[in-house]
Parts: structure tokens; sequence; C-alpha cells
């Protein structure tokens, strides 16, 4: 019995016919304390903690009267490298002891959804979604970025809307949020769209809280942020540092395909490295699905070329405070990196069928993007080689005015006001 207790040892039709549909009753009658705080690992990466959830516990782990579930899956919680808090739990999410606490919760901190984040995996593929109440509970979406892609209810095209929402649970969650952080006015009306039927009213214009470890000072990151940024030193050692961080690409839609390098531009890319004593890092998209991946990977060599996946280092945030360029595509990564005054270049090769094909964009790039929207990779070099040279871009009103369509607050207390309008709603609730 412990056994089963601490981890689902069953099979799906188990789950799905018998167990789950209990626990949705149970959690419709059980009494819920909304200080008691459920967080949960990310719902892809299963063996990190990260991003805006990890931000706003590290601000509250140590507040003795709050109660935090960190729900982990599989054997993955040692990884998560948490410093120790007041009143902290580690809970195995598919287990019948992550059933109890899960009902228990009064405040959900998702950073998907509950669809995604609660959900049950399966060996043979697939999952199951516990239906948590979603009346009796604070719900608030600590969604992980500023969307520069369509997505969801703005999805370009109806395949991609279909696959981003093949969860009916996830249509109906959204509706009941109490709140969904975003950075700025353009941000919140952007994100009340894509989360129809949220209203425009239950976006909180708290800024990101992540976006702290980009702020805060090096002795006030989290342990595990200043164990990946000297890890970072070390692997630049004096140079600077040109990081290249593409957005997902769906192998399901047609001609999507990662940029290929040939031998010859990679070559030019290690001589304009050597020329600038710079070296290149290169970052994959988190999601890998498919088998049409970019080859830059098979071209790392740890001297010019070095591996900054999400395998090496979990957070963007020390990769951008160490970067000097940040190259992306159509990621909002280059947002983040606005966020400390960074240089950022658009890679976009696939640009109109990005737009009509794939997720789409929110914005038009002209307006949105502060540097240069390149077309090739002759173009890339070139800009790249001159702002290496003579670093201006930072200091352009386009620059500027991206900031301020972004941000609303540019300072390391985005934390600190997620957690004040959490409070709020505990004292409500009383």
């Amino acid at each position: 019995m412990s056994r089963f207790w601490q981890r689902a040892i069953v099979s799906r039709s188990l789950a799905d016919w018998l167990i789950l549909p209990l626990w949705a009753v149970l959690d419709r009658l059980l009494s819920k304390r909304r200080e008691r705080w459920a967080f949960f690992v990310h719902p892809l990466k299963t063996d990190q903690f990260v991003e805006n959830s990890r931000a706003v516990y590290e601000h509250v782990k140590n507040d003795p009267n709050l109660h935090k579930v960190v729900f982990c899956r599989d054997s993955n919680a040692s990884r998560l490298r948490l410093e120790p808090g007041i009143n902290t739990r580690l809970v195995e999410l598919q287990s019948l002891s992550g059933l109890w606490h899960l009902a228990r919760c009064g405040t959900y901190l998702l950073t998907n959804s509950i669809a995604m984040d609660v959900s049950w995996r399966w060996t043979e593929g697939g999952f199951s979604v516990p239906k948590a109440s979603l009346t009796r509970r604070v719900v608030v979406n600590l969604w992980h970025g500023i969307p520069l892609k369509r997505l969801f209810a703005l999805s370009a095209s109806q395949e991609v809307r279909a696959r981003a929402d093949r969860s009916r649970y996830r249509l109906v969650e959204r509706a009941h949020y109490s709140g969904l952080v975003c950075s700025s006015d353009v941000d919140s009306y952007a994100m009340a769209a894509i989360f129809h039927p949220l209203p425009h009213e239950r976006m909180w214009i708290t800024g990101l809280p992540r976006n702290d470890f980009l702020r805060m000072s090096h002795e006030r990151l989290p342990a595990f942020l200043r164990d990946e940024v000297e890890l970072i030193r070390r692997l630049r050692g004096s140079r600077r540092l040109v990081t290249y961080a593409p957005t997902f690409r769906d192998s399901q839609v047609q001609a999507s395909q990662c940029y290929q390098f040939s031998e010859q531009q990679i070559e030019q890319l290690r001589q304009l490295m050597n020329k600038h004593h710079a070296v290149f890092g290169f970052r994959m998209h988190y999601f890998r699905k498919g088998d049409q991946l970019f080859n830059m990977e098979r071209y790392i060599d740890g001297r010019l070329l070095i591996d900054l996946g999400h395998q090496v280092i979990h957070e963007i945030a020390p990769v951008l405070r160490e970067s000097d360029v940040v190259i992306t595509d159509y990621s909002s990564v280059y947002i983040d990196a606005l966020y400390i005054e960074k240089p950022v270049f658009s890679f976009a090769y696939d640009l109109e069928h990005y737009r009509t094909q794939q997720n789409g964009l929110l914005y038009d790039m002209q307006l949105a993007f502060p540097g240069p929207v390149l077309s090739d990779f002759d173009q890339l070099l070139q800009a790249v080689d001159r702002e290496l040279s003579s670093p201006q871009q930072t200091q352009s009103e386009r620059y500027e005015t991206a900031k301020k369509f972004f941000f609303n607050h540019r300072d390391d207390r985005n934390a600190a006001r997620v957690v004040d309008r959490l409070h709020s709603l505990m004292e409500k609730g009383r």
C-alpha cells in the first residue's frame, strides 16, 4: 500500500474510469486552504522546476504563513535543486498522496495549464487529466513568457489550433483563472485574446517573476542560478558570448523546417568568433518533436561553438545575463534580452511561411523587433559583425520604443507584485 500511496502503479483504464473520477468528487467536497500553495515542475522538462513558478517559490519559500507543496514527477525530485524552505513539501504528482495534496491545496500556481501541469502521463503514450474544481480554489497561470507568436485561440492555422487545444479541459479551465500574469498593457490585451474567454480584468500586469533573475545582483540569485552563471563563465572564459536561441518548430506542419547550416557557414561563424574574441552558444528550444532538428548541434566543439541547451543550463536568465549578443528567429527570448538591454537579431529565414502556415506572429516584426530582421545567413553574419565591431543597437530610439511596448516594470520586483495580488485574493476569501 505504501508504494501505491507514494507512486501510482496502475493502468490507464483504472485511473480514467475509477481513481480520477472519484478524486474529482472528493475534490469538490474537501475543504481547501488558500494558504496551501501548489507549485508544479515543468510539464515537459519534468526534472526541472524553473521559470515564473520557481521565481515565485523563491520569493515565498521562507514565509512561515504559507505551506508550499511542490509536485514532482517520477524520481526527479533530487534534480530540482531546491534550497531548504519553511513549510515546504515535495510530493510525487502521479500518486494517491499527490491526489490528496492536490485536493487540499487552495491555490494552484500553474506554469502552463492544469491540463498539462497536473496530468498523469502514461508510458505507452497519452495523458489523463484530474478534473480539479475551478470554482473552489484560486488558480493563477504564471505563463512563462511574453508571446510573440500566435497561440491557442489566435493560432494562424486551424490545424495548429486544434493540436494546442486537443484537451477539452484546457479550454474550460481558461475561463476560471483568477489571474494571468502579463508584462505590459499591450501584452495584457494579447494575452486576453490568446486565453479567450478569460476576461481582460483578470490580467495581472505584474511583470514576469522570472525576469527578477535577470535584474537581481549575482549574490541574491538562488544557488542553482549562481552555479549556472559560473558554468557559462568557465565555458566562455574572457571571450564575448553570442547566443543563438531559435524557437520551436512543429514538424507536423508541412514545410516547417529547422535551419540547416552548411559546412562553409559553420566555418564562417568560427572565423567571426575568432575575429572578435567571442564564442557562439547554441540553445535549442526544449520541446523537441520530429526528426527535423537544427543541425547546429552536430558542430558543437566546446571551444568556439558551445552547448547552452536546457540539459546544461536550465534557466534562460544565466544565458542572457552572460550574453553580449542574442540571435533568435521568432522566439520571445529576445524580449527577455531587452529587459537587460542586450542587442538582438532575428534570423527570419522562413518569415512568410511562419506567418501563414505555422504559429503566425502577433505583431509586425518591424514594429516589435528592435534589431535587424534578416532573411539569409550572409546578412546575419554581416549584421553581427557590425554590432561586435561597434555596439550601438541598444542606444537607438527603436530599441527604447520596444522596451516601452513590452514592459510596464523593469525591476526585480515582479514576483513580489504577484505575491501581493495572491495575498489580496486570500484576504477576500476569508
